[in-house]
């Protein structure tokens, strides 16, 4: 693994004409380099999909080595949301900072142009979840995705050294001599907030993609690992993230999920230890997306949209285990509903937390509703549903059972909302 990461820093070097830092040496802005050019999809392209983009071709331009954190300080222009079939150029300034030493900044061309992909949904769901807390350096997953397959992940870990960093490493590997093409959606939290918060912040920047069918491309190289996600950890912090990958072109994408110590080398030394959590899950699971019709006729007794049921667990595909919770499964609920009276009525969509405290992230006609807390037995109001008098349409709710928080989560829909 680590010939392959230095292999590509130093490919990066000689293609942006600089020399590779030592490493704590902190650099001043390079001299001006070649534009790095990246493709994203959605109608429109989030920020944070420009951002997450911006920052994974910074790490495959710019890495210095393997444990290398980069950050997007700013943008010339700031970042806004790019319509479909639009293209912008900006200056990004990066941080790149190895281990310990002094932060590296670069000044970087890019120009993002927005396209359209087919969209694919995924036909499989990888959790990494367990051992949910460790104390030692682990890999935490192995998976894989074939030519034309699309795949979700989820992981979820925390650092249970008292003393020691941990990093928590999502890599991207493309195991053969030719170069492939991926469309990668992905979403992770805040290492530094609470387990409720960092969950909630890598479902919803997930979500809001995914909604959007938002993305990017990234080219792989032959024989060539590159960091998607790298959590710095604290004692006791937690990493959190969602993604889904399409492989447009080749042959096989290999995802790995690590743990790793700080001072420690790869592999992991206890990269084949036993799990010792039996409470947490790890796995290939399907399907990762539900869909649930319902109806609703004014008046009458309300709709109930359970995310997370235990009645609704997808399996696990070799045990046939299935999924407490569904983390990571997005539900979907195409309601037909009619008002048969002479006068207007309005309809409450309210969502319930019944299980304990958790959060949530609800996309109802097209608008998305941000839900960091609830606590336990709590209901909330999310918005209102006005029907002209005879009027009957779908309205359509989505939602997904979210890291960190307890599940299942109620929502429904009726005139007794208050």
């Amino acid at each position: 693994m680590r010939t392959r990461f230095a292999g590509l820093a130093v490919f990066a070097a000689v293609l942006l004409g600089v020399t590779p830092p030592r490493a704590g040496t902190a650099q001043g802005l390079p001299a001006p380099i070649p534009p790095v050019r990246v493709e994203v999809t959605g109608d429109p392209a989030p920020v944070e999909t420009l951002r997450l983009a911006i920052i994974t071709a910074a790490r495959a331009q710019l890495l210095e080595t393997p444990g290398g954190q980069v950050s997007l300080a700013e943008t010339t222009p700031p970042l806004q949301p790019l319509p479909a079939a639009s293209e912008i150029a900006l200056r990004a300034v990066v941080q790149v900072q190895a281990g310990g030493g002094e932060p590296v900044t670069r000044a970087v061309p890019v120009r993002i142009r927005n396209e359209m992909l087919p969209w694919t949904d995924a036909q499989a769901l990888l959790i990494s979840n367990s051992p949910e807390t460790l104390a030692f350096s682990k890999v935490l997953l192995n998976g894989a995705v074939s030519a034309g397959q699309t795949v979700r992940l989820l992981y979820h870990h925390a650092n249970g050294s008292p003393t020691r960093r941990m990093t928590i490493a999502v890599n991207l590997s493309n195991p053969a001599r030719d170069p492939i093409k991926l469309w990668v959606i992905g979403g992770a939290g805040n290492s530094g907030a609470g387990e409720l918060a960092v969950g909630h912040l890598a479902a919803r920047a997930f979500l809001d993609q995914y909604w959007h069918h938002a993305g990017f491309t990234v080219e792989l190289p032959g024989n060539t690992t590159l960091p998607l996600f790298l959590h710095a950890l604290a004692p006791g912090a937690i990493a959190s993230g969602i993604a889904q990958f399409t492989l447009l072109a080749g042959d096989r994408l290999n995802l790995q999920v690590f743990a790793r110590l700080e001072g420690e080398i790869d592999p992991p030394a206890l990269s084949y230890a036993p799990d010792f959590d039996r409470v947490h899950q790890r796995g290939v699971f399907e399907p990762p997306q539900l869909v649930r019709p319902q109806a609703y006729i004014v008046d009458g007794p309300p709709v109930t949209m359970a995310i997370g049921d235990g009645r609704d667990a997808i399996h696990e595909r070799e045990t046939g285990i299935g999924l407490d919770g569904n983390y990571g499964v997005v539900y979907t609920f195409p309601i037909e509903v009619r008002n048969p009276r002479t006068l207007p009525s309005i309809l409450g969509v309210v969502i319930h937390a019944q299980r304990g405290e958790a959060s949530g992230t609800v996309l109802v006609d097209g608008r998305l509703f941000d839900i960091p807390r609830l606590w336990n037995g709590q209901r909330r109001l999310l918005t209102t549903v006005h029907l002209a008098p005879g009027e009957q349409r779908t309205v359509v709710i989505s939602a997904m059972p979210e890291s960190g928080g307890y599940y299942p989560v109620d929502l429904t829909l009726g005139t007794e909302y208050r």
